[in-house]
């Protein structure tokens, strides 16, 4: 018995060794701004990373027109930080809003890259 307790263990142990080298680090962890062109002028956000994955999005103050370009943000804000990427559909009716959040988001990014 004890010895299918102590081969569980290690199948266990090997399992989550496998798991956590399945994301190799791309970003520095901290804190990166960005800026983007959006409809009514810049959009600059400050992107938080940590060494795999984006963690959060703050949009900074911008001129977007606050019920369209502002829902927009919210809205865009949510896409990227559930698919960590910013690869997703930009919100009908607002897309140079998007582009630009998309932009800003890019551009934060770029700077959190591991260079090579």
């Amino acid at each position: 018995m004890k010895k299918y307790v102590v081969l569980t263990v290690f199948a266990v142990l090997a399992l989550a060794a496998c798991l956590s080298f399945g994301k190799l680090a791309v970003y520095e962890a901290g804190k990166w701004e960005g800026s983007g062109a959006g409809y009514n002028g810049a959009i600059r956000v400050v992107v938080e990373t940590d060494t795999t994955s984006i963690i959060d999005i703050n949009v900074l103050p911008h001129n977007e027109d606050a019920l369209i370009g502002g829902e927009a943000l919210r809205e865009m804000k949510e896409y990227v930080l559930e698919t960590d990427s910013t690869d997703v559909d930009a919100i009908s009716g607002a897309t140079q809003t998007c582009d630009g959040f998309i932009q800003a988001v890019d551009d934060a990014l770029s700077k959190a890259r591991i260079k090579k």
